[in-house]
């Protein structure tokens, strides 16, 4: 009787730790399973964060007077910034409402560029022929939206009362306060031919009415208008800088795509500015 409770207590005992093996066995492989499948995913994010981003291929600068809304030469300053990317090879389409620039130089200043949730910042177009076509603001994953209406009274209240050929601001006040603003475009301006004295009027008109940094999104090779950037496609992104880039004045561009690769281009400006438009290199 003794051996028969002492080989089932030894039964018992052996069944259970067999039992306790199996359970620690799936519990190892599901913990490797799992980080198994977290490595993949991260050296997929890691891989896909290395090839996703923009090449900077050229950069000019614009002595753009706006004083007279002209092209200067003798201005010797350059007042818009246009660096012309395309995708890096291998990379994903990126949408230019998740790209964000910074512009620094050395006088201090530091100009951020991006698009924001609640205003336009940017204008969209194509170059045909030697002239602008302006489809719009870019805004809301659209490139031709001609007017948007603002229902954030602090963010209207950053904005000035302000018309001109090109866009126009409105506000609605309910009982005397701030409720609302719009800022449009001008129809006149959709889809004619501009030049580029007009478009970098527009910019400036975008900065006296109080968006803050403004930038053009220029098409010079597309396949199809839209906030994204594909393969074989070039744009040429005009970032307006109110101070402006003096003659030997030191500059650096980061153009960062979310979750993606920062491209930086930098140089020096001229000792001397010779024509209205001059290239800056590139890669």
């Amino acid at each position: 009787m003794v051996r028969a409770q002492f080989g089932l207590s030894t039964l018992i005992i052996l069944i259970a730790i067999i039992v306790t093996a199996a359970v620690a066995a799936g519990v190892i492989i599901y913990t490797a399973s799992s980080l198994q499948s977290k490595a993949l995913q991260t050296g997929a994010q890691a891989e896909q964060r290395i090839t996703t981003g923009m090449q900077i291929t050229q950069v000019f600068g614009y002595q753009y007077d706006p004083s007279s809304g002209q092209l200067n030469n003798y201005l010797q300053k350059v007042t818009v910034l246009g660096p012309v990317v395309s995708l890096m090879p291998g990379s994903n389409p990126i949408n230019f409402e998740y790209v964000s620039t910074l512009i620094t130089d050395s006088n201090g200043d530091v100009y951020s560029y991006a698009p924001s949730q609640y205003e336009p910042t940017a204008i969209y177009g194509v170059l045909q022929g030697g002239s602008f076509i302006i489809t719009g603001f870019m805004f809301n994953n659209q490139v031709n939206v001609q007017n948007v209406t603002i229902d954030n009274s602090q963010v209207c209240s950053t904005l000035n009362n302000f018309t001109n050929q090109y866009i126009y601001t409105n506000f609605t006040y309910v009982n005397g306060t701030l409720v609302s603003c719009t800022v449009g475009l001008n129809s006149s301006i959709i889809g004619y031919p501009l030049s580029v004295n007009q478009l970098f009027q527009i910019l400036q008109s975008m900065n006296e009415a109080g968006i803050q940094n403004p930038y053009a999104i220029i098409g010079l090779s597309v396949s199809q208008e839209s906030v994204y950037l594909t393969t074989g496609e070039l744009y040429e992104i005009m970032y307006y800088l109110p101070n402006g880039l003096s003659v030997n004045e030191n500059y650096n561009i980061q153009i960062t795509p979310v979750n993606g690769y920062t491209s930086q281009y930098g140089g020096a400006i001229p000792a001397v500015l010779s024509q209205s438009v001059v290239s800056l290199g590139g890669s």
